[in-house]
């Protein structure tokens, strides 16, 4: 049977969990920790791990965040939603300057 949540998540969505975990898996390996060790160092179940290193996307950020905290990567959840890559907001601030500006009177 499968779960609900995962149908509700969109297959982009899906796929970049997926590649996540995969990151996290090789970044453990490289690191030459055992799923016993890291799931120690960070505090969670080595279940939660697996389930990280699967590409759940019913993982709370948080615990990714320590994840990556653990293994030393830099670039964590911080950078997920940051504005300098986000070309949404940047057309969205660019649509709402103004058409024309006015001259101004120095005096």
């Amino acid at each position: 049977m499968r779960s609900l949540a995962k149908d509700a998540v969109p297959r982009q969505v899906l796929a970049e969990c997926k590649k996540l975990g995969e990151d996290i898996r090789h970044a453990r390996i490289r690191r030459k920790f055992t799923m016993d060790e890291l799931s120690e160092r960070t505090g969670i179940s080595r279940g939660t791990l697996s389930k990280i290193e699967n590409g759940s996307p019913n993982v709370a950020i948080g615990i990714i965040g320590r994840v990556l905290f653990i293994l030393g990567i830099k670039k964590g959840i911080g950078q997920l939603a940051d504005l300098s890559v986000d070309p949404i907001s940047r057309d969205l601030e660019i649509e709402q300057l103004p058409k024309r500006v006015k001259k101004r009177w120095v005096q």
